[in-house]
């Protein structure tokens, strides 16, 4: 997939429009909805948001940082118009009176919600499989090849489409149908038949397995996940995306439902690096809501340019944990090669 730069670039020179973008982030939603990543979907209000994006690219004017970039956002974090429910009874039903400061940072620089991303039961776990709705699927073992619930066959591959260029099409026309649908829910039972749990799969990591999925099936470009333990981190290594967690007081936890306070942190999960990076410059920051975030004045997040790096330069430390007899051989082995 293009990076988050590529793809800001192709909006604002029109080769790529922010509705064809979201259209092909929702096919690629219901192409890959057994994996069971979100919990909730907006579709109509995701395609008025492209709209409005859209509308702004044309007139060339007031360009934010994230006009028209689809993200998904883990169903621990308060969202105004879509049901927060941390994957549990006890919640379902409740839309909080606020966004979280984050969500409501990246809304206020032009960023797409697709929806809420599945998740272990208010985040105490570490497989994403402890959820009212049903575990998160890994894609990269997913059999895809299988049929869908409805007997209709998922033409999409996650191995297959990481070969190319690109993995998603952006230059389909979106589509009109379903232009009225409102928020829809996954329920209790929408992804937990018995046929599914004797297919073999794999988990994705928790327990924000949800956001990782959605970046990893490209039905959105970043994700919010939290990290309280590794929750972010986790599912980022099992599904092949950039997990990030950043230093606790760096962003705001105002909007997050907790987990364990003093440890919980807002997390990124993306495709790259700088995608990464290019999302913490939005959200991080003081927040007077939330006492516990730094007050020094905020740097503004810019990476050197990858090229411009000489890793000839680099030293790397490596424990000695890990090069002791009892690890693995194939660990001795890549730790043999990169020293």
């Amino acid at each position: 997939m293009q990076n988050l730069k590529e793809v800001l670039n192709q909006l604002k020179t029109n080769h790529l429009s922010a509705e064809a973008l979201c259209e092909q982030c929702i096919q690629r939603l219901r192409k890959t909805q057994d994996l069971n990543a979100y919990v909730s979907v907006s579709d109509s209000k995701a395609r008025r948001q492209a709209q409005k994006a859209q509308q702004i690219y044309n007139s060339g004017k007031n360009i934010r940082k994230l006009e028209g970039i689809p993200i998904a956002v883990k169903d621990n974090y308060s969202t105004t118009d879509i049901q927060t429910s941390c994957a549990s009874h006890m919640l379902l039903g409740y839309h909080p009176p606020y966004n979280a400061t984050v969500v409501q940072r990246l809304l206020d620089q032009g960023a797409i919600l697709m929806g809420k991303t599945n998740m272990d039961e208010f985040a105490m776990g570490s497989g994403s499989v402890n959820s009212i709705f049903g575990p998160v699927k890994n894609p990269w073992k997913y059999p895809f090849n299988k049929k869908t619930q409805n007997n209709q066959s998922s033409d999409y591959d996650v191995r297959a489409a990481s070969n190319k260029k690109t993995s998603m099409d952006y230059s389909a026309n979106p589509s009109k149908n379903d232009s009225n649908q409102e928020t829809q829910y996954v329920t209790e039972t929408d992804h937990v038949t018995e046929s599914d749990q004797s297919q073999a799969w794999y988990v994705s990591g928790g327990s924000s397995g949800g956001s990782a999925v959605a970046v990893a099936t490209a039905s959105c470009l970043v994700a919010l996940g939290s990290d309280t333990g590794g929750s972010v981190r986790n599912p980022a290594s099992y599904c092949g995306v950039v997990g990030y967690k950043p230093t606790y007081g760096l962003v705001s936890r105002h909007g997050l439902i907790p987990l364990v306070n003093s440890m919980d942190v807002p997390g990124i999960l993306s495709k790259t690096v700088d995608d990464t990076a290019a999302v913490l410059d939005v959200i991080a920051g003081h927040d007077e809501l939330d006492s516990t975030t730094v007050t020094d004045p905020r740097v503004p997040f810019n990476l050197p340019d990858v090229s411009r790096i000489d890793i000839k330069s680099f030293h790397i430390g490596i424990p000695k944990v890990l090069t002791c007899t009892t690890s693995s051989y194939s660990s001795s082995q890549s730790l043999s090669g990169i020293s």
